[in-house]
């Protein structure tokens, strides 16, 4: 062999030797990073345009997609090995909610419910296949991030990833854009204003306030190359700032000024200027004033109007507060909040359905413990640590504009739960890892020191360390296509679960009660807290002529639902041509569950959907007494000789009215003299 006699050739000699016994070729010469980048930005992208991936095929959808990138394009590495930690140790706290119930403290709602025979599991979570479910997303959720933190993307690779990733949010923009002006739906699309791929706007306005950020990052990397580069991403930036006012979202608007004003202290750091703050500032109080002003309708929801509903949020957030307090450890299991949130709802109620807390961080409170807020905060340390340090050289316009974004999505989840949308985390997981740093191939003087004293059995020992370099990179090829694998099976077991609770809506409304009964069953097995599985079945056993059976199931819907009128005014629509009595005492309920004024709108549909008799209707008209206004309401709705009978104490109602209503009973009173 031949003898290392100079300076450079040992230098050489040692990185190789660096190379292959730490690993890091990687970083040097990674290979396919292109196509990793693409199939990343690809997968994030389909997932937000079907709909957000809010429904289960298209999450299988997503799956699949995942598992043929980890198959065709595995990483060359492992995750590091304080995120993995993070992340066994976050599963396995999902996981307590499996274990018995009789090991934790038992909870008032339980008993009441099983009072009710509602059949419930032994287990701390009252729906284990429900939680199931939520750790199943959670666990693909994790093997995503460990992909992409397990990449070397290089300058070029990340380059165009990030610039894939805006070309592709500034189309889903100029398609929300075209749908907008047109007014058509675009297929797949579930947002019911036609203004986005998600249900709700704000998860919409996620997207495209992150796709602005990333646009901006383009055209600042393009700009120090040429100033007229960066025309075409500043042009893509402005199309995604109009889709964001036409989606009259307030929290995209607020992530895309956090995220720039995120961007600015970045750089007046890296820079120490104070001029770059005011510069920036500056700019970010123009850029706010100008979005406020040419979209009328969104600066009034800032200004707290009709639709602002932040008195609303803030009683949420005090009942979810309530709601961990009664289990602030544990949680109440994945996957559970909806269903357990209506026993801790006091100063939310109103007539609305909450489906979540209006917090990411609080919902992942109340399903996981505090500790699942402590794990996830220390993962996300761990991935922005990672990031740093912005120096010359990385990218760092790329980078800077990436980290803030990822920022700011990460406090937008603060006041909104984009990130328990699939199609919002995966955009936002991928933002975070284009902000990494890639490690540059250095040697330090400690390691040359030891690459000399190891020269003389380097050469003796290169082949066995470049067969266990290859055999590890063999190994870890294979754990990530095993994982793909794993993703591709999930993905078919996904999408052939049935929605049963929706089956038996579909059945019933045929006719086929029988079968509606049955899968409004199979739906209970899966969610035993779903209430609007007990109403499906019990009006199929209504129909079957299944009183008492029926009534059991109503009772049990009402209960796990206790805040809704409309339960118990649809259960007395349909008993109202069956069994009237039971129908007045379904609508007594309804109208105990609202207070004016919105008890009138509640009336007013019990009034079109009672019989044609006027002793139920003397009755309707007892169940309001302690109510003048729906007294007057029952005094415009009764025949005029049925009116007239009650005319004389309905005069001592009206007396305690508005002068509205004293006017309309003064015109009915009028009316019915003249007859």
């Amino acid at each position: 062999m031949e003898t290392l006699r100079k300076p450079s050739d040992m230098l050489a000699r040692g990185r190789v030797s660096v190379l292959l016994w730490r690993g890091t070729m990687d970083s040097s010469l990674p290979k396919h990073s292109h196509l990793r980048a693409l199939a990343a930005v690809g997968v994030a992208l389909a997932a937000a345009w079907a709909g957000g991936a809010t429904q289960r095929a298209a999450q299988a959808g997503v799956f699949a997609a995942m598992g043929v990138a980890l198959l065709v394009l595995p990483a060359r590495r492992a995750p590091v090995r304080g995120f993995l930690a993070v992340a066994v140790a976050l599963l396995a706290l999902a996981g307590v909610g499996f274990l018995p119930q009789a090991w934790f403290a038992a909870s008032a709602w339980r008993g009441e419910l099983a009072a009710l025979g509602v059949a419930m599991p032994g287990t701390l979570s009252p729906q284990p296949a429900r939680t199931l479910d939520a750790l199943a997303l959670l666990a693909v959720g994790l093997v995503w991030v460990a992909w992409l933190s397990a990449q070397t993307w290089g300058e070029s690779a990340r380059r165009l990833g990030m610039r894939a990733l805006a070309v592709g949010a500034t189309v889903l923009a100029g398609v929300l854009l075209l749908a907008w002006a047109q007014h058509w739906q675009v297929p797949g699309w579930l947002s019911p204003r036609g203004v986005g791929p998600f249900p709700n706007r704000n998860h919409t306005g996620h997207v495209l306030a992150l796709g602005g950020i990333v646009a901006l990052g383009c055209a600042a990397d393009a700009a120090r190359r040429k100033w007229t580069r960066a025309l075409p991403w500043l042009g893509c930036t402005a199309v995604l700032l109009v889709a964001l006012a036409v989606n009259y979202s307030r929290g995209g608007v607020l992530l895309f000024l956090g995220a720039l004003g995120i961007w600015t202290l970045l750089v007046a750091w890296q820079r120490r200027s104070w001029k770059v703050i005011a510069l920036g500032s500056s700019a970010l109080l123009a850029l706010a004033a100008l979005l406020l002003v040419a979209s009328g309708p969104l600066a009034a929801r800032f200004a707290g109007g009709a639709e602002s509903q932040i008195a609303f949020r803030t009683a949420v957030w005090r009942d979810t507060l309530a709601l961990i307090h009664a289990a602030p450890w544990c949680g109440v299991g994945l996957g559970n909040f909806t269903a357990v949130f209506p026993f801790y709802r006091h100063a939310s109620v109103i007539q609305q359905a909450v489906l979540h807390p209006e917090s990411d961080w609080l919902q992942l409170a109340a399903e996981l413990g505090w500790g699942g807020v402590a794990l996830v905060l220390a993962a996300l340390c761990l991935l922005v640590r990672a990031t740093f340090p912005l120096d010359r050289g990385s990218s760092r316009s790329l980078r800077g504009a990436a980290l803030a974004g990822a920022l700011a999505a990460a406090l937008h989840a603060a006041i909104d739960v984009p990130e328990h949308r699939l199609g919002c985390a995966l955009l936002a997981l991928l933002v975070l890892a284009f902000a990494r740093r890639d490690e540059p191939l250095q040697t330090s003087n400690s390691e040359l020191q030891t690459l000399n004293s190891e020269r003389r059995s380097f050469d003796d020992n290169i082949r066995s360390s470049k067969f266990g370099v290859q055999s590890s990179k063999f190994a870890t090829s294979f754990a990530w296509r095993a994982i793909g694998a794993a993703l591709l099976a999930l993905a078919a077991c996904w999408a052939a679960i049935a929605d049963d609770s929706a089956l038996a809506d579909t059945l019933y409304r045929e006719g086929r009660y029988d079968e509606a009964a049955a899968a409004a069953t199979r739906a209970l097995v899966r969610e035993p807290l779903d209430y609007g599985a007990y109403f499906s079945r019990a009006e199929a056993l209504a129909c079957s002529g299944h009183t008492m059976e029926a009534l059991a199931d109503f009772t049990r819907a009402r209960a796990l639902e206790p805040h809704y009128a409309g339960l118990p005014l649809e259960e007395g629509k349909l008993w109202a041509s069956r069994q009237p009595g039971l129908a007045l005492l379904a609508w007594r309920e309804a109208l105990q569950r609202v207070q004016p004024p919105e008890d009138d709108a509640i009336f007013g549909a019990i009034l079109d959907a009672a019989p044609d008799d006027p002793a139920f209707r003397a009755r309707l008209l007892v169940l309001v007494s302690p109510r003048p206004a729906l007294q007057l309401a029952w005094f415009q709705y009764a025949p005029p000789e049925e009116a007239a009978a009650h005319l004389t104490e309905l005069k001592a109602a009206a007396e305690k009215c508005d002068p509205a209503h004293r006017a309309a009973f003064q015109k009915r009173a009028e009316e019915l003299g003249k007859r």
